[in-house]
């Protein structure tokens, strides 16, 4: 069997790294509309944690102020707005807001009104439950990993934060690193990390059964960097760039190959995960 290109010493690091951090306290505070609070609750408590609800008026919102690790939910009707927002940022919250104000539609992020606050436009349906739990994996950082393994509904949204951060990782690490081969120990290191977090997401405990497994959806990220090698020898000057896109695009795939394997239960043997990893390359 190839040398894995990372010491052991590192990969049990960062095991112990990771099942530190995704037993992290995270907990969802719902607050606002007393019917819109009751939807959500009942979405996120399905198959995980109840999260913790505020009953109070709105012009005392400031006293809910999140801690570092929480993330509060307010729903409210528009005409709410100006006062809950106010009131809000008058509290200087350490953790994140998540404003979903009440539409007929679903709509888009309409961006920061403050300092750690997402506000969306929120309906009923599946588009602005996505956009509500997209927010708040953005806001939980890192505890995000937490988030999703207390409130299953966050998982998806959670899941592709870690993606898209460990690829954006590896990008850097592509670009900085000039000596061939040089780059592989760092990006192998962030794809064990991020296998590893997708892993505990999904209620897969985080122990030496799990070796081959991740092992197995690690090693699919090398043919990508090996390429990217090879195209940096033919483009004197620009090789960082293919470096850097390959590193990305490599990460992301490896990322969906393991959310696909773990949120159906870890089923497949490691050859059939290899053949899945197999799919997101070709």
């Amino acid at each position: 069997m190839a040398k894995l290109p990372v010491s052991l010493s590192k990969a049990a690091k960062a095991w112990k790294e990771v099942a530190s951090n995704i037993d992290e306290a995270a907990t969802l505070i719902l607050a606002g509309n007393e019917e819109l609070v009751a939807l959500a609750q009942a979405k996120f408590s399905l198959g995980g944690t109840v999260p913790a609800t505020w009953v109070g008026a709105l012009s005392e919102l400031a006293r809910v102020a999140p801690a570092a690790d929480e993330i509060l939910l307010v729903l409210i009707e528009p005409a709410d707005e100006p006062q809950v927002r106010a009131e809000l940022e008058a509290a200087s919250p350490k953790g994140g807001v998540v404003l979903a104000v009440k539409q007929p539609v679903s709509g888009e992020r309409l961006g920061h009104p403050f300092d750690d606050c997402i506000r969306v436009d929120f309906a009923d349906d599946a588009a602005g439950w996505r956009l509500v739990c997209t927010a708040c994996a953005e806001l939980a950082r890192e505890h995000v990993a937490g988030l999703g393994r207390r409130y299953p509904a966050v998982r998806a949204a959670a899941a592709q934060r870690i993606i898209t951060r460990t690829a954006g990782q590896n990008a850097l690490v592509g670009v900085l690193f000039f000596v061939p081969g040089a780059d592989m120990p760092a990006m192998t290191l962030n794809q064990l990390k991020m296998v590893l977090y997708i892993s505990g997401l999904y209620g897969a405990e985080i122990g030496p059964d799990r070796a081959l497994e991740i092992l197995a959806v690690v090693a699919a990220g090398f043919g990508y960097r090996g390429l990217a090698r090879k195209v940096a020898r033919h483009v004197p000057g620009f090789g960082w760039i293919y470096r850097a896109i390959v590193g990305y695009l490599g990460t992301v795939a490896v990322g969906m190959a393991a959310v696909k394997y773990f949120e159906h239960g870890a089923p497949a043997s490691t050859s059939k995960l290899m053949a899945l990893v197999g799919n997101f390359r070709s």
